[in-house]
């Protein structure tokens, strides 16, 4: 008998690949919000005038750099959240690609006995077990696609997040 190991069915893939694009797209939003709160608070304190007392203006800049401070830090922690579900995907496509990589393989294997084989019913057989290793084969390399580009897509978007925030921030 076949060596057949704990596989998961093609319902479960595509819903994998949707749960970690969704996730994804979540903790993106998440980040562009964040990032504009700090683009918020840095035009705040770049537009104020400062001039009541040396006290209340040396107090009110110290807040807003404070607000600036605790909004970097709550991107950081997400933007490391994103960076974990992003490399979560990417060992996914990974198992895919050898999952790819081993379907292959059985069309190698099935090839070669079919060259081996004399009777036309059996190598009948074995051209439908060859296409549907085939469909096995093309439905992998379409789902590792989806699945890269969902978390390339995330980390160019990712990026840009990162560059509103850290590029934008003050010389202290």
């Amino acid at each position: 008998m076949a060596k057949r190991k704990d596989v998961s069915t093609r319902h479960e893939v595509t819903e994998k690949i949707e749960v970690g694009k969704s996730d994804m797209q979540e903790k993106e939003t998440h980040l562009d919000k964040i990032a504009s709160d700090v683009e918020t608070v840095r035009q705040t304190l770049e537009s104020l005038d400062l001039s009541g007392t040396a006290e209340g203006s040396e107090e009110i800049e110290s807040s807003i750099k404070g607000a600036e401070d605790v909004t970097e830090t709550e991107f950081d922690k997400e933007d490391e959240a994103l960076d974990r579900i992003q490399s979560d995907s990417q060992e996914f496509e990974k198992g895919l690609q050898d999952r790819r990589g081993e379907s292959e393989s059985d069309l190698g294997k099935v090839s070669d006995a079919s060259g081996k084989i004399e009777t036309r019913e059996t190598i009948r057989e074995l051209e439908k077990t060859k296409e549907a290793i085939l469909r096995d084969i093309d439905f992998l390399a379409k789902q590792i696609s989806r699945a890269s580009d969902a978390r390339q897509k995330s980390e160019d978007i990712q990026e840009k997040h990162k560059t509103r925030v850290h590029n934008g921030k003050r010389n202290r």
